[in-house]
C-alpha cells in the first residue's frame, strides 16, 4: 500500500510542512509510528517548481499488479531457460535429500518488507542518516515504509527507486544462476528464490514510477518533496 501511494505522488515523502534545511552534524533518520501524517491545508509550491504528475489511484494499483505480475515471471523464465541449458544442479541438495526448508521460506518472506523500504533509505542523501528520511512503522496496519522530505537528483531517485529491485530480485537470479555450478544447501536456494519473487512483486510500483518520471522530468532536473507532493526543478 505505501509503495502505491508513493506512487500516486512519485513520493518517498509526505509531511506537514517544505523541506527544512538540514542541521549541520545531524545524522539521524526519524522513525514515526503509525499512519502518514495527512496534509490538511495546500501549501504553494516554491517558484520554479513544477508539479509530478501521477496516474489515479485505479491505474496506479492496475499498473502496479500488472509490472509485479510480469516482472517475476520474467525472472522465472530465464531460470527455466538456464536449468534447460545446464546439465545436473551443480551438487545442490533437492527436497527430496532434506526436506522443504519452512524456516528459510518464511524468513525471506517476512525480511523482504523491511530489507526492501531500508535499501530505498540507504539511496536517500546521506544514506538516509538525517532527519528529512522517515521510517515509518504501522504495526496495527502491518505496514512498513520509508520517506524523504527534500530534494536530490534525478539521477539519484532512479537509483533509489532501483536500489531494491537490483539487490533483492536481480542479484538474487544472478546467484541462483551460480548454484546451477556451484553447490550450496538447499534452505539457501529457498530464501533466495522466495525473496526474488517476493520482492519482484512488490516492486511493480517502483518500476512504474521510474518510466513516469523518465518521462516527465529532464535529466538535469532535481526531485523535490513537500507537503505530500512531488515536484522538479
Amino acid at each position: 500500500a505505501l509503495c502505491v501511494r508513493a506512487l500516486r505522488g512519485l513520493e518517498n515523502g509526505e509531511s506537514k510542512s517544505p523541506p527544512l534545511p538540514l542541521r549541520q552534524g545531524s545524522r539521524t533518520m526519524k522513525l514515526h509510528l503509525g499512519d502518514l501524517p495527512q496534509e490538511r491545508a495546500e501549501i504553494p509550491a516554491p517558484a520554479g517548481w513544477h508539479r509530478i504528475q501521477s496516474p489515479g489511484s485505479r491505474w496506479a494499483y492496475l499498473l502496479a499488479l500488472v509490472v509485479g505480475f510480469v516482472w517475476p515471471n520474467v525472472l522465472c523464465l530465464w531460470l527455466v531457460v538456464v536449468s534447460a541449458l545446464v546439465p545436473g544442479n551443480g551438487g545442490t541438495e533437492t527436497p527430496v535429500d532434506s526436506g522443504t526448508p519452512w524456516l528459510a521460506a518464511l524468513g525471506a518472506f517476512l525480511l523482504c518488507i523491511p530489507l526492501h523500504e531500508l535499501l530505498h533509505a540507504s539511496a536517500h542523501p546521506h544514506g538516509g542518516r538525517t532527519p528529512q528520511t522517515t521510517m515509518i512503522v504501522w504495526p496495527a496496519k502491518l505496514r512498513f515504509g520509508v520517506y524523504y522530505e527534500g530534494c536530490m537528483t534525478r539521477k539519484r531517485w532512479l537509483m533509489m527507486r532501483l536500489t531494491p529491485l537490483l539487490v533483492l530480485s536481480v542479484l538474487p537470479a544472478v546467484l541462483l544462476t551460480l548454484f546451477y555450478w556451484v553447490a550450496v544447501a538447499y534452505a539457501v536456494n529457498v530464501f533466495l528464490q522466495v525473496l526474488m519473487l517476493v520482492n519482484a512483486i512488490g516492486s511493480g510500483a517502483d518500476i512504474v514510477a521510474v518510466a513516469w518520471v523518465l518521462f516527465q522530468v529532464p535529466a538535469s532536473a532535481q526531485i523535490c518533496f513537500s507537503g505530500g507532493k512531488a515536484y522538479w526543478q
